[in-house]
C-alpha cells in the first residue's frame, strides 16, 4: 500500500528529476477530479429539473374533452394480441368547443372503434387538438434520461479536455527530451563509438 501511494504522489515530493510539467500534471489531475465531482452531478440534476419543468409547462395549457368519431378508426393488426388494445391510429373526430361551436379534426384514437364512438382528445386554449400530455411517470423518466445524458456529456467533456491537456504535456516533454539529447550530443562532440 505504501509503495502504491508513493507511485501516485511522487509528483508532489521534492525530486531532482521532477519537471514543471510533472507538477502541472499533478494539479491537472486535482482539477479534473474536482470538475468531475462538481460538474457532472450539477449538470445532471439541472438538466433533469429543466426537462421536468418543460414537460409540465407543455401540459399546463391543455384540457381534456370528449369527441366522437366521424369515421370508423382503422384496425391495426399486430403480432402481439396484448398490445392490440393500446394501438392508436389517426381518425377524424368532431368535438364541441367551450364557446359551443362544433369542430372537426384528426386525433389519435383507439384502433378499431366505430363511427360515433366517444374518444378523449386534448385541446389547447385555442381549441386545436394537441397530443396527450405525458403522465407524471413519463415526465420523471424522461427528465431522468435527459439528466443522465447531460451527466455523461459533462463527464466526456471534462475527460476529453484532460486527455487533450495530457497530449500537450507529453508533446512538451518529448520536445524537452529532444533538446536535452541534442545538448548532450553537442557536449560530447558527437562521438561515435
Amino acid at each position: 500500500m505504501r509503495n502504491r501511494a508513493g507511485q501516485v504522489l511522487w509528483r508532489w515530493r521534492r525530486n531532482p528529476l521532477r519537471r514543471r510539467s510533472d507538477i502541472a500534471e499533478a494539479w491537472l489531475v486535482v482539477a479534473v477530479a474536482t470538475l468531475l465531482l462538481l460538474t457532472v452531478p450539477i449538470a445532471a440534476v439541472a438538466t433533469a429539473v429543466v426537462a421536468e419543468h418543460a414537460a409540465l409547462d407543455q401540459a399546463r395549457g391543455l384540457h381534456r374533452t370528449t369527441a366522437h368519431l366521424v369515421e370508423d378508426a382503422p384496425a391495426v393488426a399486430t403480432r402481439f394480441s396484448d398490445l392490440a388494445a393500446e394501438d392508436r391510429v389517426n381518425a377524424r373526430v368532431r368535438w364541441t368547443t367551450p364557446s359551443g361551436t362544433s369542430r372537426t379534426g384528426k386525433a389519435l384514437v383507439p384502433a378499431g372503434r366505430k363511427a360515433g364512438a366517444p374518444a378523449t382528445v386534448w385541446l389547447d386554449d385555442t381549441g386545436r387538438i394537441r397530443p396527450a400530455p405525458p403522465t407524471s411517470s413519463q415526465v420523471r423518466s424522461q427528465a431522468a434520461a435527459f439528466g443522465v445524458a447531460a451527466g455523461v456529456g459533462a463527464c466526456v467533456l471534462v475527460l476529453g479536455l484532460w486527455w487533450g491537456a495530457r497530449v500537450r504535456l507529453d508533446a512538451h516533454r518529448r520536445a524537452q527530451w529532444d533538446c536535452a539529447w541534442a545538448a548532450f550530443n553537442a557536449h560530447q562532440g558527437n562521438r561515435q563509438a
